[in-house]
């Protein structure tokens, strides 16, 4: 117990430390906004972004049907290329937005810092909608198809020897009836 109580110490002293840089920063306005405004422009735009790619049994319980089957490799081409392309316009956007502050001024660098920051903001929501769209399509058609949620399940699966995390296989017959004892 006492080493768990260490732990929650020890991580929240870093998420306070990291929070009191961040507050420190000339930009903490910026990244305050980007914190509130992310979350809710992804979740419209994972709404949007599964209209227009035909892929709705996203966020349905079923698993998809060929109409939807058919759409999803011309729509999992799009989603990657949106994705590099958002990734590459963050890498620019974000670090101009951090070193040219947004203030209530007028100036050329102000008037940049507020446009960066803007961009950082609606491209990072894009970022976040699209990547969690792609990794949740995925799973409805492989529960190992992204390659790093491959590897996860199947590290989680050699680790705890639980088939659960490998996707819907059966448990083996010897396995199942040793199981059914407990």
């Amino acid at each position: 117990m006492l080493e768990l109580l260490f732990i929650v110490a020890l991580i929240a002293w870093a998420v306070v430390s990291v929070l009191q840089y961040l507050a420190g920063l000339a930009a903490a306005p910026t990244l305050l906004a980007a914190a509130v405004l992310v979350p809710a422009l992804a979740y419209s735009r994972v709404r949007a972004l599964a209209r227009i790619g035909r892929i709705e049994f996203v966020r349905t319980a079923r698993r998809p049907l060929p109409p939807d089957r058919f759409y999803w490799p011309a729509t999992r081409r799009s989603l990657g290329r949106r994705i590099i392309v958002c990734t590459m316009t963050i890498l620019a956007a974000w670090p101009v937005a951090v070193l040219s502050p947004a203030e209530w001024s007028a100036s050329r660098a102000s008037l940049v810092g507020w446009l960066a920051g803007a961009a950082g903001i609606v491209v990072l929501a894009e970022v976040c909608a699209a990547l969690w769209l792609y990794v949740r399509a995925s799973q409805k058609f492989d529960r190992l198809a992204p390659r790093a949620v491959g590897w996860l399940r199947r590290g989680l699966y050699h680790i705890s020897d639980n088939h659960e995390f490998l996707g819907e296989e059966p448990l083996p017959r010897e396995k199942r009836r040793r199981e059914s004892v407990y």
